[in-house]
């Protein structure tokens, strides 16, 4: 009720922003729980589907684009909300756009055949010559992989989802490949060092389990000079720390 009274205040909406931009960062949090429902309903709009807000990138996006067009709003830009969208919707359309370019889907029966088969949301090489390194990379791979009973089909289906937790699967691969022993030991034992790893790092076990193939695999690449893939690797990390 008191939202709603609100809006038949003049200059109301404007006072609030004047409060926020002046440091008030208790106004400007109740400014965006007030807001979420809008959020959620302009990205959902724009993904064509029911955004959850629960363990959702685009959630968070939403959220972040919504408070970034909080600082920059001028009256002179016009209707506030109309603003907000607009911010909204370019932060989410650049979101999707990295994740179209570094998010790929690998058929072996295709790869044998010597093809590739790009999903939607794939890994874009322009280059047509990249394109045949790549591929030729992951016939590589394909073979080590094979040495620890680990397919790309395994990979697809058990890659991290959320990229915290492929952040974090990165992370304990670069931590790997950095000490020799565990190295040694991941290649002997075609198996993880899961007890070091719990003992030296962050991680858990139930992390470990989950994401055990997609970690191998990582390290394998790390640890190549399998140029391309490792390029790629890095890349979707975005170079964010997780405290290993």
């Amino acid at each position: 009720m008191a939202r709603l009274l609100n809006f038949f205040k003049k200059d109301t909406f404007s006072d609030r922003l004047q409060k926020i931009k002046s440091g008030d960062s208790e106004e400007r949090e109740k400014l965006i729980q007030e807001y979420i429902p809008f959020v959620i309903k302009t990205v959902s709009n724009h993904i064509n589907r029911y955004l959850e807000s629960e363990n959702s990138e685009e959630y968070s996006i939403g959220l972040e684009a919504f408070n970034e067009a909080i600082d920059k709003y001028e009256s002179s830009r016009g209707n506030f909300i109309s603003f907000a969208e607009l911010v909204i919707k370019s932060r989410i359309t650049d979101y999707l756009r990295k994740v179209k370019k570094h998010s790929m889907t690998l058929s072996i029966d295709q790869l044998e055949k010597g093809e590739e088969k790009w999903s939607h949301d794939n890994l874009r090489t322009e280059d047509f010559t990249e394109r045949i390194a790549l591929k030729d990379e992951i016939q590589i791979l394909e073979k080590r992989l094979s040495a620890f009973e680990i397919s790309f089909q395994d990979l697809v289906e058990e890659a991290p989802k959320h990229s915290d937790t492929r952040g974090k699967a990165i992370e304990i691969s670069k931590y790997i490949v950095g000490h020799q022993e565990l190295k040694d030991e991941l290649m002997r034992k075609k198996t993880l060092p899961s007890s070091r790893l719990v003992q030296e790092t962050n991680v858990t076990i139930k992390m470990l389990k989950r994401s055990r193939k997609f970690i191998i695999a990582t390290a394998l690449i790390l640890d190549s000079d399998l140029d391309g893939l490792k390029q790629y690797i890095l890349g979707s990390k975005g170079g964010v720390s997780h405290g290993l």
